[in-house]
């Protein structure tokens, strides 16, 4: 199964996210390698997104798991 690209998107309301069942904290890294810490979402029909400045990502880490994903 081919994954789709990691995308980095603004969120609406972050504090909502906190509590939120889908979400984990995770180290992600921009097409210009600068890493960020930042919310990663697994809801993919979550209302909560700013979709129209989308940016892709290059790779993440996230805190719970360790897994690492790459674009």
């Amino acid at each position: 199964m081919a994954q789709k690209p990691l995308k980095i998107v603004r969120l609406l309301e972050p504090e909502i996210c906190l509590d939120c069942r889908f979400s984990s904290m995770a180290t992600v890294e921009d097409q210009d390698g600068r890493t960020s810490r930042l919310i990663y979402c697994r809801r993919l029909d979550c209302d909560n997104w700013e979709l129209e400045s989308a940016e892709l990502a290059k790779s993440i880490v996230l805190d719970e798991a360790g897994e690492v994903e790459e674009e």
